[in-house]
């Protein structure tokens, strides 16, 4: 039967979520504590949980959702996750949505004919990376952590050094980075995990190595690309996250940025997973 998803589940379906990693390891703790989030099981009599769906409101909005299902793999090819999805759309936040992305991996539990079959159209595709290994060669030139001086030349490198990518998947806005005084507070908040390539007080190239060893936002300067300014902050960035004592280091790349992801399994990393990312637009329907 579809129930509601009670406390006492909170184990058990943490198991079921890792066997397909359709929710980041680091967004359980938010599922399960947060009571904007709604989730509905299919629970079997005999054979326990065998599946959830859920809906997560994005900030601010009543109409735009992620909407979540998985069903293990003995439990399939019965109408379950049919079920769970047409459930948890009759909610009272399934009802009001006229936008909804879903992800699901493609490497493992390929759902593409399943929402295809619903509507959904692809929206865009990321590979998981894992680093194992061990320092990489350290350069003479010289890495710095970010200061305040450095947020005109920031921001903008992060506006034109994403745009294309943004444009291409419609990320919205296009240009990422406000030149404002809310991004130039949010960057001094994490500036111990910013770091920048300079030369002569000029940005080259900068990368983040978050608290959790996640490397991020890594991008060189339109005008010093192609001249292997990439792989050394990379291998910057690894070091760095080496040193803090991370053993696993992890990033990610748009399938569509094909040069990023050459230059990372060059360097070592493994891609371990890829996550299809579809919406619906209501509207269109």
């Amino acid at each position: 039967m579809i129930r509601d998803y009670k406390l006492e589940d909170k184990d058990e379906l943490i198991k079921i979520i890792r066997q397909g990693i359709v929710i980041d390891e680091q967004d359980i703790f938010e599922y399960f504590n947060d009571d904007d989030i709604k989730i509905i099981l299919y629970d079997d009599s005999e054979e326990g949980i065998q599946g959830f769906s859920c809906v997560k409101l994005w900030n601010g909005t009543e109409k735009k959702a992620d909407v979540l299902l998985y069903v293990i793999p003995d439990a399939r090819r019965e109408g379950i996750g049919t079920l769970l999805y047409n459930e948890i759309m009759k909610q009272e936040a399934g009802v009001k949505l006229t936008f909804i992305k879903t992800r699901f991996r493609v490497d493992k539990d390929d759902a593409t004919f399943f929402y295809k079959g619903l509507g959904y159209k692809k929206w865009y595709g990321m590979h998981d990376l894992y680093y194992n290994g061990s320092v990489q060669p350290k350069s003479d030139l010289q890495f710095v952590a970010y200061e305040d001086k450095y947020f005109e030349q920031y921001a903008e490198g992060l506006r034109k050094s994403f745009y294309e990518m943004r444009k291409v998947h419609d990320f919205q806005p296009h240009l990422c980075c406000e030149l404002n005084n809310e991004k130039r507070e949010e960057f001094l908040e994490n500036k111990e995990q910013i770091f920048l390539l300079i030369n002569n007080e000029t940005l080259i190239a900068s990368a983040i190595v978050n608290n959790s060893g996640f490397l991020d936002d890594i991008f060189v300067i339109q005008s010093y690309q192609g001249k292997g300014y990439g792989r050394l902050i990379t291998q910057f960035a690894i070091n760095n996250a080496i040193s803090k004592g991370f053993n696993k280091i992890e990033t990610s790349v748009v399938e569509w940025n094909a040069r990023a992801l050459k230059l990372y399994q060059s360097l070592g990393f493994s891609k371990i997973q890829t996550t299809h990312y579809y919406q619906l637009v209501k509207d269109e329907i």
